[in-house]
């Protein structure tokens, strides 16, 4: 457009903004490439020495035991054994290659396109430490000089690591040193290490199932253990040979075929190591621990490579007793089925700090961190439940040890039809309390007494006492079968048990039971510490009343082998309905135990063995060990318990008709100490010879006391329902006999006396629906009866006329 001067005017000319975005983004890639560069300069400078001693060196970590004394060591060398590259067999190395690293020989050190793949599925996830695309190079610089920190730094020394290792070693030489170096769990470290532990061979006779599933448990060596977890070691295995036939290793077919083959676990031959149930249990827990510890996600190899002290609680002359203890077959009952003998699991927990003293997961050490059936064999606690499930929250509710149940046959309605709960022994003793239901472990008191509690209360005391019931729709714990006899969905260990009981012995306040108390890094800083919750589960009052039940059992009950002289005990057999567990379960004032039996395939049962023989005389060698050296002082009453009198039938005051015999001695809380005078007792005169209700023409009667029980109860003492059948008529040799009328009337509780028979000048006295003739002994009377209104009255001469007239 034309000005007024005729020169030529342009319109302002927009900036170009794709030119200013081209540039902005030119100086934030500078800047980040920049800032990355400096980063990378920064930890390149800071990068570990680079010892080849290290490509096969570790530090020993130290394990104390209680006193502060070193009792083991866990060394990775203890357990690895080098082995040349031409010795593996090809099938094992193409699965780590395979699984681990695919570009590992087309790569130089870092594979950047698996870094950036990585980076792509982490940024996905939202997790930028999640994947982290690790050669096998990188692997080996990791676990050779550094920590397992999920961080950007540790990634960077990482690389610069492999770069001098590949630029230091050959492929083959660094794939040796990997797979001589490698964790495989179970304490296995190297190739030929794992192929002994796993499959009892040297690792040049692999196949190829074998090395698929050892290349497949490096990535988590605890989780993949096919001791502990054979599913899921199978499904890294599968994952592993899909992985090897997509290389073109080998064919789908042989794939399939490897991964149908059945794998044949060989328990190590050279494992019978001292403590080794109890190091196993400490570096389970130790494996927990660290996980949770920043620097320490590589926990399996920080626990045998990092020099670490571990401060345990472990009783070691007791633990060695316990070792020798169980490998005698003296000390076990025979029976041995389809190769299997009768296997056992052990723990000894301390009861005011919850530390776990001893422990033996089995007759003798067989596995290194293998089948531990000290913490890991969950089975049916049986009648040993009821303390913790039934009892002890009957007691929180004010049901005294004088509560009294009819012990007889009872039925349930359940959702699969009617349940008849059984004694161990197919019989019933009536009414009995609750004391009498503990020492001698009768079921159907525990159950009806639960149903009374509410199984709610029974199940989240159990909890709270550290059981793992479940609680899920379909299957659970939530019924009176599991929690009153102990047929658990999952069932317990004997470290959950002994924890459970080790309440009653501490005043009913709760520890969680640990194998360590501390653990320090090899620079001596503590980076872990135990600290104790204790937990107050029920009142002081319920744990000795519970205690005090329970040392009946012990003392003349079911339990009567596991006394230890001289040492206040307590304590409930337990076996299962289908005679596969048996149990012990104890404590005295210090220490808490609990000894399970059984065979490992619960398909066996056991013949004659109970949880009052061998698993409470283990539990009696095992205090008395335990208690060399140490004054155990008796639980002393608290406050607010009294002893009354009561009726053992009623579990009321005692009325004057309760036999003496039937009167004992109870403890209880002052609030809920019985009012009531016993109703349930009468007196009944029955014939001496047919022992029924007497007729009027018995010639020989006794007056007894019997009580008021159910058609259906088993009471011995109920009363009779039927009249005798020998005397039903009149005969001669009754005349001499003191024949008397007697009064009914249901107001003299069953106490007997003379009716008051009015005679024709007379009104009144007992009407005649009570009045019964009896035979008395000679020489015996009644009083006359004292009722009221049945005393007889004279009558007036009118009357009298009157009633001769009628």
């Amino acid at each position: 457009m034309a000005s007024d001067d005729g020169t030529i005017k342009y319109p302002p000319r927009k900036p170009n903004r794709r030119k200013s975005w081209r540039l902005m983004l030119s100086i934030l890639f500078l800047v980040g490439i920049g800032s990355l560069l400096g980063v990378v300069m920064f930890v390149a400078t800071d990068l570990p020495a680079f010892d080849p001693q290290q490509l096969s060196g570790a530090n020993t970590t130290l394990l104390y035991d209680d006193k502060g004394q070193v009792f083991s060591r866990l060394h990775a060398e203890e357990n690895r054994t080098e082995i040349s590259l031409e010795k593996v067999p090809v099938d094992l190395v193409e699965a780590f290659i395979a699984t681990e690293d695919k570009e590992f020989y087309n790569h130089h050190g870092v594979n950047f396109k698996g870094i950036a793949r990585a980076l792509v599925r982490n940024f996905q996830s939202g997790d930028m430490t999640g994947q982290g695309a690790s050669t096998i190079t990188q692997q080996l610089a990791r676990s050779s000089f550094l920590t397992s920190d999920k961080n950007w730094e540790r990634k960077i020394k990482e690389m610069f690591l492999a770069f001098k290792l590949e630029a230091a070693y050959s492929k083959e030489e660094i794939i040796e040193l990997y797979l001589n170096k490698i964790y495989f769990g179970a304490g296995a470290y190297g190739v030929q290490a794992a192929a002994n532990t796993y499959f009892g061979k040297d690792v040049t006779n692999l196949t190829l199932p074998e090395s698929a599933l050892l290349a497949g448990l490096v990535q988590s060596p605890n989780n993949y253990n096919p001791f502990s977890y054979f599913d899921k070691a199978k499904a890294r295995q599968k994952m592993v040979l899909n992985s090897m036939a997509s290389c073109g290793f080998i064919n789908d077919a042989a794939a399939t075929q490897a991964y149908d083959t059945q794998l044949h676990l060989i328990k190590s031959q050279n494992s019978m190591e001292k403590y080794g149930y109890y190091m196993d249990a400490v570096v389970e827990e130790a494996l927990q621990i660290l996980a949770g510890i920043k620097g320490y996600e590589d926990a399996d190899s920080a626990v045998y490579r990092a020099g670490l002290k571990i401060y345990t609680t472990v009783n070691a002359p007791l633990q060695s007793y316990a070792e020798d203890f169980f490998k005698n077959p003296a000390n076990f009952p025979n029976g041995i089925k389809n190769g299997q003998p009768i296997q056992v699991g052990m723990a000894i927990v301390e009861n005011d700090s919850g530390d776990i003293k001893a422990i033996m997961g089995g007759r003798q050490y067989e596995q290194k961190r293998g089948f531990n059936r000290a913490t890991n064999a969950y089975r049916q606690p049986g009648s040993s439940i009821k303390p913790l499930t039934v009892y002890s929250p009957a007691l929180e509710q004010g049901k005294m040890p004088f509560t009294v149940l009819d012990d007889s046959p009872v039925s349930y309605k359940t959702s699969t039809g009617v349940w008849n709960p059984q004694n161990y022994d197919l019989k019933y003793k009536g009414l009995i309390t609750m004391r009498t239901a503990v020492q001698y472990s009768i079921n159907t008191f525990a159950v009806q007494l639960l149903d009374l509690v509410g199984f709610r209360k029974g199940f989240d005391f159990g909890r709270s006492l550290g059981l793992s019931l479940v609680d899920s729709p379909g299957s659970n714990d939530l019924n009176l079968a599991s929690l009153a006899l102990g047929g658990l969905t999952k069932g317990a260990t004997p470290v959950q048990m002994a924890a459970g009981y080790s309440c009653f012995g501490n005043s009913g306040i709760y520890n969680q039971a640990h194998f360590i108390n501390k653990i320090m890094d090899n620079n001596g800083l503590v980076i872990y510490e135990y600290k104790p919750k204790p937990k107050r589960v029920m009142t002081e009052q319920t744990a000795w009343l519970m205690n005090n039940m329970l040392q009946t059992v012990v003392s003349s009950g079911t339990g009567t082998n596991a006394k230890v002289p001289n040492v206040p005990t307590a304590g409930k057999t337990g076996t299962s309905e289908d005679l596969t567990d048996v149990w012990f379960c104890g404590v005295t004032p210090v220490y808490s135990g609990a000894v399970w039996m059984g065979y490992d395939d619960q398909k066996y049962k056991m013949q004659d063995v109970f949880g009052g023989g061998f698993p409470a005389l283990m539990f009696k060698a095992m205090m008395v060990k335990a208690h060399q050296g140490i004054k155990a002082v008796d639980w002393s009453m608290p406050g607010d318990i009294v002893q009354v009198s009561v009726c053992s039938k009623s579990g009321k005051l005692p009325s004057s008709s309760c036999p003496q015999d039937q009167i004992i001695s109870e403890y209880s809380l002052k609030g809920y100490v019985p009012t009531e005078t016993c109703s349930v007792h009468q007196t009944v005169v029955v014939c001496k010879e047919s022992g029924k209700l007497a007729t009027k023409y018995c010639p020989d009667t006794n007056v007894i006391s019997v009580v008021k029980a159910g058609d259906n109860s088993a009471e011995a003492s109920k009363i009779p329902t039927e009249k005798c059948t020998l005397h039903t008529s009149f005969n001669l040799s009754g005349l001499s006999k003191n024949v008397v009328k007697v009064c009914n009337d249901p107001r003299h509780n069953g106490q007997q006396y003379q009716a008051n028979v009015a005679n024709p000048t007379q009104s009144g006295g007992c009407p005649s629906e009570y009045i019964e003739e009896i035979v008395l002994p000679p020489g015996e009377k009644l009083p006359p009866c004292p009722l009221e209104d049945h005393q007889i009255k004279k009558i007036s001469p009118q009357d009298l006329v009157d009633k001769i007239l009628r």
